[in-house]
């Protein structure tokens, strides 16, 4: 059994000004092989104030939920997006709409039983057992 995972699903935002998306980020929580389904956190993500030339995510405190260890994550999905995935917001707007964004995380996990938080693929994950009540590695 794990002691908390968090498993990204969206993130999802819109131009607010130069530099700067406000939106979502939507996760599913597992702690101590319970899951919660689909929680919803406000994100802001913009340029690095100490880094100008990186972009970073915030993400705004849960209501009504303690997460321990939930900076981990967010340390460990900056990390993910802006390094593993080199991912750039594009900032041009289409002819109709300010300029967003839409990433999906397919199958993905962060460990936050260890520091820094690890990344999993769900498909890794081991299978349930009848006394297990881990996910039984199948993609949510």
């Amino acid at each position: 059994m794990r002691f908390l995972n968090v498993y990204p699903i969206k993130l999802w935002a819109t131009s607010t000004a130069p530099d700067v998306f406000e939106g979502k980020l939507s996760f599913t929580l597992e702690q101590y092989g319970l899951m919660f389904n689909e929680n919803d956190a406000d994100i802001t993500l913009a340029r690095d104030p100490d880094k100008p030339e990186a972009w970073r995510l915030w993400v705004k405190p849960l209501h009504g939920v303690d997460v321990p260890y939930f900076s981990r994550f967010v340390d460990a999905l900056n990390l993910y997006v802006f390094e593993v995935l080199g991912f750039v917001p594009n900032q041009q707007p289409s002819l109709q709409e300010q300029p967003s964004i839409n990433l999906f995380f397919d199958g993905i996990y962060f460990d936050l039983s260890i520091d820094p938080a690890k990344v999993g693929h769900v498909l890794d994950l081991p299978k349930a057992t009848g006394n297990d009540s881990a996910p039984s590695g199948k993609a949510f």
